[in-house]
């Protein structure tokens, strides 16, 4: 399932969202290469070269999040299938949704992850139509598990010393999720 489905640029009260181009990738590697946001993401490219060449590779899946003419933070909408057993497995194609995103040290603590996470979770829903959104994070990585939890996706495992840090040490790791239903229960009562 295509994020070209969904009607570009989605608004928020403060945030423009679009699909990512090749040429925001060094605005975002401006901040993003910084410790306090590297420490929590999967790759640290040691170049912009690198970061560009990672990027390009993931442009399907990447949105780029705008406020007061500048790019303020990336995020990722990675559609894929859900588990399911052979006999139905076409009707569990493009069922899901892996969310994740980074926020320019600048703006954290405005409120703007919270935000930009329900817009992701909208687009999922209902822009794409998706039955269930995850969200993965270091569990030492407390500001995004709080901006999941604001969203009103619940934690639905926390594994011990699952995931190697590139610091050489083991680290915890909480799942987050929200199902279609729980969505449209939340929009329904308006949370």
């Amino acid at each position: 399932m295509s994020l070209e489905r969904l009607d570009w640029p989605l608004l928020t009260a403060r945030l423009t969202l679009r699909p990512a181009r090749v040429s925001d990738a060094a605005e975002i590697w401006a901040w993003q290469q910084l410790p306090e946001v590297i420490q929590w993401m999967a790759r640290q490219p040691p170049s912009l070269e690198a970061f560009t060449g990672h990027w390009v590779k993931h442009l399907d899946q990447t949105l780029v999040v705008g406020q007061g003419g500048r790019l303020i933070g990336s995020a990722k909408i990675a559609v894929q299938n859900a588990w399911a057993q052979e006999e139905v497995i076409t009707q569990a194609a493009g069922a899901e949704a892996e969310i994740g995103w980074a926020l320019d040290p600048s703006v954290h603590g405005q409120g703007y992850g919270t935000e930009l996470a329900v817009s992701l979770l909208a687009s999922c829903f209902d822009g794409l139509g998706l039955h269930r959104v995850v969200g993965i994070c270091f569990a030492d990585n407390a500001a995004s598990a709080r901006v999941m939890e604001k969203a009103g996706m619940r934690r639905e495992a926390h594994f011990r010393s699952d995931s190697l840090h590139r610091d050489g040490r083991w680290y915890d790791t909480y799942s987050y999720a929200m199902l279609a239903a729980e969505w449209a229960q939340r929009r329904a009562s308006g949370s």
